[in-house]
């Protein structure tokens, strides 16, 4: 698989970066979003060493992160019979896997919240109660438009 040759402007630039800081809001490290911002951009498959070329960064950097995006199911790692180096590309399901990975959030923080509470019921605040109520109902709510959101993708995609 040979890729074409592309060039980064200033406008993809500012784009790269940006969603690099979007997505270190967010846990993963800035240059995971970078290397996404790029796959975006290029719009073709990539290997590690063009990545790190276009992003000014390390193999080791680049090989660490795609890692992480690939196992988030926002990449996926693609072989070419008869070549050993390996190209990445953004996964097709890239912005279902997004949401889902929200609600999945949503959920293990609805368990967390749960917990606390059990660990108020025998508390006098009615405070720290309402509190907790509030934030499960939030959760719920969080959990509930982002499924919504989930199927209205799934439909879009369907056609």
């Amino acid at each position: 698989m040979h890729t074409q040759e592309f060039e980064l402007d200033e406008a993809k630039l500012l784009f790269i970066e940006k969603l690099g800081v979007y997505y270190e809001d967010y846990g993963i490290p800035r240059i995971g979003g970078r290397i996404l911002g790029l796959m975006l951009v290029s719009g073709q498959p990539l290997t590690a060493e063009q990545i790190a070329t276009h992003l000014k960064v390390s193999r080791g950097s680049v090989s660490t992160n795609v890692r992480l995006l690939a196992s988030g199911g926002l990449i996926e790692r693609i072989s070419v019979v008869g070549e050993r180096i390996d190209y990445y590309d953004v996964s097709e399901s890239i912005w279902e896997r997004a949401i889902q990975m929200r609600i999945d959030g949503f959920r293990s923080l609805r368990r967390i919240v749960e917990l606390g509470e059990k660990a108020a019921e025998n508390n006098a605040s009615s405070a720290a109660n309402r509190n907790l109520l509030d934030m499960l109902q939030w959760v719920d709510t969080m959990t509930s438009s982002h499924e919504q959101a989930l199927l209205h993708w799934k439909q879009f995609k369907r056609n």
